[in-house]
């Protein structure tokens, strides 16, 4: 039987208002968050899991400490399934990165291709480096730990590049909205993870 995983992202954070990258930035979340966090109970009440797994950073440690306020169940933190390091990046808005590196460079470090993935700005992970972290964690978890589903709290550009790491074959971006929920399965002869879009 599969390991069911409810892959979800963080609350808002006055960053995300701002539209500036926030990476490994400690941001909190905001009130809106909160509130969005909070949708989170009825969900999971309705799609039982044993076990939370978060990012270590606190937007997305509160935003699962809400979603498990009823529930009460186990929380494992964990520092590699932060979001993609943006290095240099972090703190600019989008519009800020690109007066200064260029429309081209954006491109690339958006773009889906695997022929893009080990595009990276100064000082930051690629696509290819982020995936391996967050996944290698996640194969790490599923294999010492006793469970049938678990929610896993973490961030917008990890979510997106796990998954279509998953479905190349997927051309349009994922929408990765604040509280978003994607499920994917671990398969245990396999040792791989699926998602079916």
């Amino acid at each position: 039987m599969p390991k069911i995983i409810h892959l979800f992202r963080h609350g808002q954070t006055d960053w995300n208002n701002q539209r500036r990258l926030q990476g490994h930035t400690d941001i909190p979340l905001n009130d809106e968050g909160r509130q969005q966090a909070l949708t989170l109970q009825n969900y999971f009440q309705e799609n039982p899991i044993d076990v939370f797994m978060t990012s270590d950073l606190r937007r997305a440690q509160e935003t699962a400490e809400i979603a498990n306020t009823h529930l009460e169940k186990p929380f494992l933190i964990s520092p590699d399934l932060r979001e993609v390091f943006l290095g240099d990046l972090e703190g600019l808005t989008q519009q800020e990165v690109l007066e200064k590196y260029g429309g081209e460079a954006w491109e690339q470090w958006t773009s889906l291709l695997p022929s893009q993935a080990d595009f990276r700005y100064p000082n930051a992970e690629s696509a290819n480096q982020a995936v391996a972290r967050f996944s290698q964690s996640l194969t790490h978890f599923c294999q010492e730990y006793n469970f049938t589903s678990a929610g896993l709290c973490t961030h917008g550009f990890i979510i997106r590049r796990f998954l279509h790491s998953l479905k190349p074959e997927m051309t349009e971006a994922l929408p990765i909205p604040n509280c978003v929920i994607y499920k994917v399965e671990w398969n245990e002869k396999t040792g791989l993870f699926y998602f079916n879009s």
